[in-house]
């Protein structure tokens, strides 16, 4: 869009600039800076739909501001509005958040106290737009003290052709953003083996060691990662932003502590900031964390849970759910062909502790023989639901929300208002015939320290466990996979208890910008420590299957030239299909590829950063096959038996023999080079599929040919072209 006399570009507005480099402080207090003009938060994406799409965006002075958005579907191509911004006292900072010193690493980084603190209490300006047309791009611009952003974004394609064109998202958790991420390098344990021919991993007094740091984590001493958690969320998103995703999701964990407004002002940096504005041309769907209900406080007050859940709601707008209590605690959000259910796993019921689990709980060992007794109730033991309902009225009392409003704290289990609503999601969305993702935050299935349950003779008080109670649902209504952090694992679980085929897949995508922790060890009697490996569902993790191959350069300095777990994300594509059919003689109507993504640092002879590379880490590719009803399929079903021919009345001259076909080296005559060992783990089933053979009888080739013409309808495919902001 052209700019009008005098208006100036979004990313000069005084109002973004997240680093303050004159900060003031009295008697040990930071001065939070005078309102500036312009943007303080990007316009940014939310609640995408086939003809509605809402922007959100955030000043600090609160003047009107005029938005104008051109494509099909509006009248007369274009349509304007003006939009007013409000406050809510609950983006306002705490005397902690202006009291907070300076940031310090040790190693010559420092970040002085008041640095990042803003204006105090900014606007929040929302608006959704509708009668938009389904499938469709769209530019708009928003303006307000003079400053204007353009960018662009698209609805969602409708589903009445089924499977058309491809849908791609990208998924990840646990940014777990506050200002300390400025300075902070996280622990970066080894991978579990070293790549054949590695060098010795860099160690104590080392040159990394002095640029990076480390410590002592599982009784051996661990160099931290190489990238800050700051520049690690920056990159990882400007990798994402490269790839133009239709959607992001991010499965909780967001920020450090919900309840401070200095955290989440880290957030929108680098998704709708100085740092980055990956969100002003990709709608993001959110779930809560358990960091999204923190800081805790205690027993006496929690009041800080309940203002950490406002400011989320406060930030993110969804659809919501029928129970209008919940706020935006689950929502659903159909795009094209795919459906995404949010779930809220942040805290259940009856509550519970590690130190209070009872005796039916107990379990020692993996998880081979847990009983969905022993699976646990509750995710977290650090605030009960009775206490948070107790101090809900401050949400109200402080203007944090609406009067009337009802405690939004949900449970998950069999019964609760959330299994109800979850469960009628599920069953709607496969009478639709869509492509079921599921998210939420506490991993169900992980090796690593949250991975045990409460009751296990090596507990833990943040379990994902409880959350298998929904299993049997996911698996009924045909779930394709589930997206989940918490453990910062990267790790992908194959679950199929109906031992059907057709199982579902549970990724720890917290790899977001956060932690980089290994698998959950045990020490043992002695002094060793070894990984527990409690989930035997367990099919692919970084940190096992990706082993770090070390040289040292031309320069003499030691360098990680491949492998090792970083930071990074899912990549997920969900496209029609083209190629053979099935074992069982089905063509596919859809492919679902869910390939992790690692953004690799590329360092120089001093340490420094020279770029960052988007690698695909192939050995954790995997692979979900679609019916036309967007129903997961057994890759490895065996073809339907072909009728026998009934007898005739009379005896038939006996045929002359066929010549015979030579078999192949594994005894069928295919000669494609396939392993036939892939057919039998759908794992590692990702590129070949099992061949049907070219000895069939003429019943089963018109069979073939039909399943064929059927699915061809759905063959066809493109790209949907993008505008880039």
């Amino acid at each position: 869009m052209a700019s009008a006399v005098g208006e100036q570009p979004s990313l000069e507005s005084p109002a973004l600039a997240s680093t303050n480099t004159t900060p003031i402080v009295v008697d040990g207090k930071t001065v939070a800076p005078d309102p500036r003009a312009g943007f303080r938060i990007l316009p940014y994406l939310q609640k995408p739909a086939t003809t509605e799409m809402t922007i959100n965006w955030f000043t600090e002075l609160g003047t009107d501001a005029q938005i104008t958005v051109t494509g099909p579907g509006l009248a007369s191509g274009t349509a304007t509005a003006t939009v007013s911004g409000v406050l809510n006292p609950v983006n306002a900072y705490q005397e902690s958040e202006l009291t907070q010193g300076a940031f310090d690493n040790g190693r010559g980084t420092v970040v002085p106290q008041g640095e990042w603190i803003r204006a105090d209490q900014p606007f929040r300006y929302s608006h959704t737009l509708t009668g938009l047309t389904p499938g469709s791009d769209y530019d708009y611009r928003v303006v307000v003290d003079g400053y204007a952003h353009d960018a662009t974004f698209s609805t969602s394609p409708s589903f009445d052709e089924g499977f058309t064109e491809p849908i791609h998202v990208i998924a990840y958790a646990d940014s777990e953003t506050d200002p300390k991420g400025r300075v902070t390098n996280r622990e970066w344990e080894q991978t579990v083996t070293l790549a054949p021919g590695s060098e010795e991993r860099p160690q104590a007094g080392s040159a990394w060691d002095a640029t990076f740091g480390g410590g002592i984590r599982n009784g051996a001493y661990a160099v931290n990662y190489m990238l800050t958690e700051d520049v690690a969320m920056r990159l990882n998103n400007e990798v994402i932003a490269e790839q133009q995703p239709d959607l992001l999701l991010l499965a909780g964990d967001l920020v450090e502590r919900g309840s401070s407004q200095t955290h989440w002002d880290e957030f929108f940096r680098y998704f709708a900031g100085d740092n980055g504005h990956l969100l002003d041309s990709v709608p993001l769907i959110t779930s809560l964390g358990n960091h999204e209900v923190y800081g805790y406080g205690t027993p006496d007050d929690r009041s800080l849970v309940v203002r950490s859940r406002m400011e989320y709601n406060q930030y993110f707008d969804t659809f919501g759910s029928d129970n209008p209590h919940a706020l935006d605690a689950y929502h659903r959000v159909d795009f094209g062909p795919v459906t995404v259910i949010s779930v809220d796993a942040t805290n259940g019921s009856p509550d519970a502790t590690a130190d209070t689990a009872p005796d039916s709980e107990a379990s020692t060992g993996d998880d081979s023989t847990l009983t969905p007794e022993q699976y646990g109730t509750d995710t977290q033991g650090s605030f009960t639901l009775a206490e948070y309902q107790r101090d809900f009225p401050v949400a109200i009392e402080n203007g944090w929300i609406a009067e009337g409003a009802q405690p939004d704290q949900p449970a998950f289990h069999p019964g609760s208002e959330q299994y109800v609503w979850l469960e009628k999601q599920l069953k709607d969305a496969r009478s639709q015939g869509q492509t079921i993702v599921v998210q939420w935050h506490h991993v169900a299935y992980s090796n690593g320290v949250h991975g045990t349950t409460m009751g296990n003779d090596h507990p833990d008080d943040q379990p994902g466990t409880p959350m298998r109670i929904v299993t049997p649902l996911l698996e009924k209504y045909g779930v394709s996979t589930v997206i989940s952090g918490h453990d910062e694992m990267f790790e992908a679980s194959y679950v199929d208890e109906a031992g059907d085929g057709t199982g579902v897949w549970h990724w720890d995508v917290g790899v977001a910008s956060d932690g980089l922790r290994g698998e959950k060890m045990i020490e043992l009697d002695d002094g060793t420590f070894a990984p527990y490996r409690f989930n035997t569902a367990s099919d692919w993790m970084a940190h096992l299957d990706e082993p770090e191959m070390w040289e040292t350069d031309a320069t003499g300095v030691k360098q990680l030239v491949s492998g090792g777990k970083h930071y990074g994300h899912l990549d997920i594509w969900i496209e029609p299909y083209s190629g053979d059919a099935l074992a069982s003689g089905l063509v596919p109507a859809a492919r679902m590829t869910m390939t992790p993504v690692a953004v690799f640092p590329v360092l120089d002879a001093d340490y420094e950063l020279a770029s960052v590379e988007r690698r695909e880490m192939t050995s954790g590719e995997r692979v979900v096959y679609l019916d036309a009803d967007g129903q997961v399929m057994d890759a490895n079903a065996a073809p339907a038996p072909v009728p026998s021919p009934e007898p005739t009345a009379s005896p038939q001259p006996e045929p002359s023999p066929e010549p015979t076909v030579p078999a192949g080296p594994d005894g069928s005559d295919d000669s494609d080079g396939s392993d036939p060992t892939d057919a039998a783990n759908p794992a590692n089933s990702a590129d070949d599929l099992a061949n049907t053979g070219t000895n069939t009888n003429v019943l089963g080739m018109i069979g073939l040919a039909l399943a064929a013409v059927v699915a061809g309808a759905g063959l066809w495919w493109w790209r949907r072209p993008r505008a880039k902001a």
